[in-house]
């Protein structure tokens, strides 16, 4: 093979490879997570950025529905400065809010405590880790072992 056909197919397999990077996640995203012991995975998950005009800030909020489409989770991340690769607890802006019935006589939980781990981002795509102590009245439940991958929107 000559050099310039194998230096051709080279540029050829490096454009490819750089184009898998920013491959975006199915369009169903996904997120799973445990509740008080229960595991559950998302029929759908998506994400949402927005500029917010009250604080000045970037916002993402990442949405999955549980359960036949019958529970909803939200996990909300306030960033400092612009969306970015790190760990944001309840203190600076992370909150998760977990509605285990889409019924209006069922309350939700709010965290109490909330640790979202982000470890890729970019303008399109999202994913990390994220736990919590949920809050409902009196009753205080644990979330672990979230994993969310989705596409922003």
């Amino acid at each position: 093979m000559k050099p310039s056909s194998l230096l051709g197919l080279l540029c050829l397999l490096l454009s490819f490879c750089a184009c898998q990077k920013d491959k975006a996640v199915l369009t169903s995203g996904s997120l799973t997570f445990a509740f008080d012991g229960t595991a559950y995975s998302a029929n759908t998950a998506t994400g949402y950025a927005a500029d917010t005009t009250v604080i000045g800030k970037k916002v993402l909020t990442i949405e999955g529905l549980t359960s036949n489409l019958t529970k909803h989770i939200a996990l909300t991340v306030i960033f400092p400065d612009s969306l970015a690769v790190g760990t944001y607890t309840q203190e600076s802006g992370a909150f998760i809010l977990w509605s285990p019935s889409l019924s209006a006589n069922v309350a939700s939980y709010l965290s109490t405590t909330a640790t979202i781990k982000i470890t890729s981002i970019n303008s399109k795509y999202a994913e990390g880790t994220f736990a919590g102590i949920l809050k409902n009245g009196e009753k205080e439940e644990p979330l672990t072992d979230g994993i969310f991958k989705v596409n922003i929107y």
